[in-house]
C-alpha cells in the first residue's frame, strides 16, 4: 500500500450521520479541537452516510439511531453486509434500557446519550479510537429477573483451540473481525469462520453471552 493511503492514527477520519445540523456542527468543532481529524464528513441522511463509508472506510462512524430516512442500526447492518469494519459510535436523544445489548450484538463499540455533556462523547471517541468500548453511564440495562438472562455455558476454556481462544479474547475486547485478522495474521473471512465455530461449539447465538462466558473463564 502506498504512503498516500496510510493515515496516521493521530489524524483520524470521521463520518457522522445525524439529521440535526446543529449537533453535527457541535461534534465537528469538538473533535476538531481534540483530535485534529484528517476529515470530518457530516450527513443528514443515512443513505448518504452509507455511500461515504463504502467509498472510503472511516476510522470512526458516529451515527444517530433515529434518522428521517432510516434507522441507524440498519446503517450498521448494511456496512457489515459489505464487510466495512469501521468502528461505530451510536448516539440518540431517546435511549432505552434495551439498547446496550442490541448494539453489542450489532458490533457497535460505543453509545452516548445526546443529552450527556459533550465531554462524554469526547471520551467515547478517544476510547473507540484506542480499540476499546464505551457505553454511556446514563443508560443501564434493567436488573435481570431470574431466568431472563441466558445461562453462561459451563464449558471450560480448553474446549476451544489455542487459536480460537486468541480470537475469542479479541472478540471480548470489542474488536471487529478485520482488526482481529490484522492482529493475528488472518483474513477477515477466516476470523468470521472462527467466530461462527466458537459460537456453535459453545451452543451460543449472540456475542453478548459469548463476552460473558469469556469474562467468567478469564479470557477477557
Amino acid at each position: 500500500m502506498s504512503s498516500t493511503t496510510q493515515r496516521p492514527s493521530a489524524s483520524p477520519r470521521f463520518v457522522m450521520v445525524d439529521d440535526s445540523a446543529t449537533f453535527r456542527e457541535l461534534v465537528r468543532d469538538t473533535l476538531a479541537r481534540r483530535f485534529d481529524p484528517l476529515h470530518f464528513d457530516g450527513y443528514a441522511m443515512g443513505r448518504e452516510g452509507i455511500k461515504a463509508c463504502l467509498k472510503s472506510s472511516p476510522d470512526l462512524l458516529i451515527v444517530d439511531l433515529y434518522l428521517h430516512d432510516m434507522d441507524g442500526r440498519d446503517i450498521v447492518r448494511e456496512l457489515r453486509r459489505h464487510e466495512v469494519d469501521t468502528r461505530v459510535l451510536a448516539v440518540t436523544a431517546h435511549p432505552d434500557a434495551g439498547l446496550p445489548a442490541d448494539l453489542v450484538q450489532l458490533g457497535v463499540a460505543g453509545f452516548v446519550d445526546k443529552h450527556s455533556p459533550i465531554e462524554q462523547l469526547e471520551r467515547a471517541v478517544q476510547r473507540l479510537l484506542e480499540g476499546g468500548m464505551f457505553f454511556s453511564a446514563s443508560i443501564r440495562p434493567p436488573e435481570p429477573h431470574l431466568g431472563d438472562e441466558p445461562a453462561i455455558p459451563a464449558a471450560p476454556a480448553d474446549v476451544l483451540s489455542e487459536r480460537e481462544q486468541e480470537v475469542v479474547r479479541l472478540v471480548a475486547r470489542g474488536l471487529a473481525s478485520k482488526e482481529i485478522g490484522s492482529r493475528l495474521g488472518l483474513s477477515t473471512r477466516t476470523v468470521e469462520k472462527h467466530r461462527a465455530r466458537i459460537l456453535a461449539r459453545l451452543g451460543l447465538h449472540d456475542i453478548a453471552t459469548l463476552v460473558r462466558w469469556c469474562l467468567h473463564r478469564g479470557l477477557g
